[in-house]
């Protein structure tokens, strides 16, 4: 009998406060179907309460997409200037927030952060904005 490899999304998944999010296009509309419940329309991303991550989990595995929770929120950020357009980083954004003259966005994933620093912002390391500063928050 014949076999193959399917490679599996990654999808990275950020535990604030109890609640998991994560931002992620299904082109499967069976798959979001089964999602819809958790999905937060007016910040386009899903908000699964931690009770029901590993049933989440197990939807998504049956469609070859694996759940990798962040070990920190801080190393998806990214800092961008309030005034700039920054529409295209926004984009691959799962929360954000204001600090001083900065905006301070957790990107979707490493590429988008890699993406998002080649289009002008910076990396939190390397920004104005302090830790005590990010205490993040599901808003």
């Amino acid at each position: 009998m014949p076999t193959f490899d399917i490679e599996t999304e990654e999808i990275t998944v950020f535990e604030i406060g109890g609640t998991y999010i994560f931002k992620q296009y299904f082109d499967e509309n069976q798959l979001f179907k089964q999602l819809e419940k958790y999905y937060n329309e007016d910040k386009y991303r899903f908000e699964i309460p931690e009770d029901d991550l590993e049933q989440v989990r197990q939807v998504l595995e049956k469609y070859y997409y694996k759940l990798e929770v962040a070990d920190s929120v801080d190393a998806y950020c990214v800092v961008v200037d309030k005034k700039s357009d920054s529409s295209n980083i926004l984009r691959n954004s799962v929360m954000r927030k204001e600090k001083r003259q900065h905006e301070v966005i957790v990107i979707k994933n490493k590429l988008s952060k890699k993406q998002a620093i080649e289009q002008g912002a910076v990396s939190i390391e390397k920004s104005e904005v302090t830790e005590e500063e990010l205490a993040w928050k599901p808003r």
